[in-house]
C-alpha cells in the first residue's frame, strides 16, 4: 500500500492537533463513515495486457467530537483503498484529522483536512489546495488530505480564508497492471522537486469570496509546490519511465456564479506562472433546469461548459444533462459528451446514483472513447502518437455499491 507520509514537521503538527483535542472537554462523540465495493469493467484487454475486470474495496471510519459549548469540533477520517489488480491503486491516506474551533466571526481549522474551490461542473481551474488521487476516480475530483492552517475571517464585505499549507503531497499514478494510465509507467518513488525543501516546503494560499444578491464572486491566489507535476521521460534500459517534477507556481483564480430564475452562469480562470511560461485558462458555460417536467417531479437540467488553455492547441468543450428525480432515494443521472471540434474526439459519459434503502447507495460510471488513432499493441512510435490515442481500448463502466455506518 502507499504509505502516509510524514516527515518531522507534519508529525509535529499531528501532536499539536491532539494536545489540543486531549486539552478541551468534550460532550458528543459520533462514529460515522462508509464502506464501498468498487468493480470497474472494461470493454478490452488493456494495451498493455491489462485484466478487463478490475475491483477493490474502501473503507473510511469517521469519528467527530464537539465540545460541550459548542465552538470546538475535531474529526477523524482515515481512507484505506485494497485494489484486485493494480498495487499503486492501494492507499493509506488521512482525509481528516482536524480541529476546528468557531468565534465570533471567525473560525479557525487546523489539522489535515480537504477544502475545495470551484463553481464548474466539468473542469476544476481553481481548485488546488489538495492534490489529486487520479487512480481513484476519472473525473480528477477525488483528493488526498492536506495538511494545513486555514484561518477564515467573515466580514460585511465577504469572507476571507488564509491558509497555510504544510508540505504537499504526491499525485497518485496507475502502475503497471493499471486501467486508464499512461504509455509509460510513472515512477512516484523519485519524485523531483524544485524547492530545496522538496515536499517539506510550506505554502501559502488566500481566498476572498462575496455574495452581491444572485451573483457570487471569489479571487484566490496561491503560492507554492504545483499539484500538477510535469512528467519527465528519462531512459530505463530498453525503456523509458517517467519522473514527476513538481515546480514552484504562483496562481491567481476567478470564480464567479450568477443565478437568474432558471438559470446558473459559471465561470472558472486562472493565470499560473512557474511552469514553462505564464498561460492562461478558463472554464466556462451555463446549466439551465426545467423543474417538474411533464407534470412530474423529475427536473431536467441541461449544462454546456467551453474549455481553453493556452497549453493546449485544442481545447474539448462539454454538454450534458442532468435529471433528478427528486425521490425519496435521491436519485439523479447526468448524461454528456466532451467533444473536441478540431480534432474530432468525443468521449461519452455517464454518472449516477441511487440510494438503496437507509444506509446504501449504488452509483455508476461510464465513459466511451471515440475519434483518437487506434494503437495497436508493441506495434506504435511513442514520437507519432497522441497520449490520449491510449485511452481507444479503456472504454469501462464502474459501479459501487456504498455502505454508510
Amino acid at each position: 500500500m502507499q504509505p502516509i507520509k510524514l516527515n518531522i514537521s507534519v508529525k509535529t503538527f499531528i501532536f499539536l492537533i491532539l494536545a489540543i483535542f486531549s486539552a478541551t472537554s468534550y460532550g458528543e462523540i459520533e462514529l460515522l463513515g462508509e464502506a464501498s465495493i468498487e468493480i470497474r469493467s472494461f470493454q478490452n484487454e488493456g494495451l498493455f495486457g491489462q485484466e478487463k475486470n478490475h475491483s477493490s474495496f474502501t473503507f473510511s471510519p469517521e469519528l467527530y467530537f464537539e465540545s460541550e459549548n459548542g465552538k470546538d469540533f475535531f474529526s477523524i477520517k482515515p481512507k484505506f483503498r485494497k485494489d484486485a489488480e493494480d498495487n499503486e491503486r492501494n492507499l493509506e491516506d488521512l482525509q481528516e484529522f482536524q480541529w476546528t474551533h468557531v468565534g465570533k466571526n471567525y473560525e479557525t481549522k487546523i489539522g489535515i483536512r480537504k477544502d475545495f474551490w470551484g463553481v464548474t461542473e466539468t473542469v476544476h481551474r481553481v481548485d488546488i489546495l489538495n492534490q489529486t488521487d487520479s487512480v481513484d476516480g476519472f473525473d480528477g475530483e477525488d483528493k488526498l488530505g492536506q495538511p494545513m492552517i486555514n484561518l477564515s475571517l467573515e466580514r460585511e464585505w465577504g469572507v476571507l480564508d488564509l491558509y497555510a499549507l504544510i508540505g504537499s503531497r504526491e499525485r497518485t499514478f496507475a502502475g503497471e497492471k493499471g486501467r486508464l494510465r499512461t504509455p509509460f509507467i510513472v515512477d512516484t518513488h523519485n519524485p523531483m522537486y524544485e524547492s530545496n525543501e522538496e515536499e517539506n516546503r510550506i505554502d501559502f494560499a488566500v481566498r476572498w469570496n462575496h455574495y452581491f444578491n444572485d451573483l457570487e464572486l471569489a479571487i484566490s491566489h496561491f503560492s507554492g509546490t504545483t499539484r500538477e507535476p510535469l512528467l519527465i521521460p528519462t531512459p530505463e534500459g530498453n525503456s523509458i519511465k517517467l519522473l514527476p517534477k513538481y515546480d514552484l507556481i504562483d496562481q491567481t483564480g476567478l470564480e464567479a456564479l450568477y443565478i437568474i430564475e432558471g438559470w446558473v452562469l459559471k465561470l472558472e480562470a486562472i493565470t499560473r506562472s512557474g511552469q514553462d511560461d505564464r498561460f492562461t485558462a478558463l472554464t466556462t458555460g451555463f446549466e439551465y433546469t426545467q423543474t417538474g417536467i411533464f407534470d412530474t417531479s423529475l427536473d431536467l437540467g441541461w449544462i454546456i461548459e467551453l474549455n481553453h488553455d493556452d497549453r493546449e492547441d485544442h481545447s474539448p468543450h462539454a454538454i450534458g444533462t442532468r435529471f433528478s428525480f427528486n425521490d425519496i432515494d435521491d436519485s439523479q443521472l447526468l448524461l454528456g459528451v466532451l467533444w473536441n471540434e478540431s480534432t474530432g474526439e468525443t468521449n461519452v459519459f455517464i454518472e449516477g446514483s441511487k440510494r438503496i434503502g437507509a444506509r446504501t447507495k449504488l452509483s455508476i460510471e461510464g465513459v466511451i472513447f471515440n475519434g483518437g488513432k487506434k494503437v495497436e499493441r508493441n506495434n506504435f512510435d511513442f514520437n507519432n502518437v497522441n497520449p490520449l490515442d491510449f485511452l481507444q481500448e479503456e472504454d469501462f463502466l464502474r459501479m459501487e455499491l456504498t455502505i454508510f455506518l
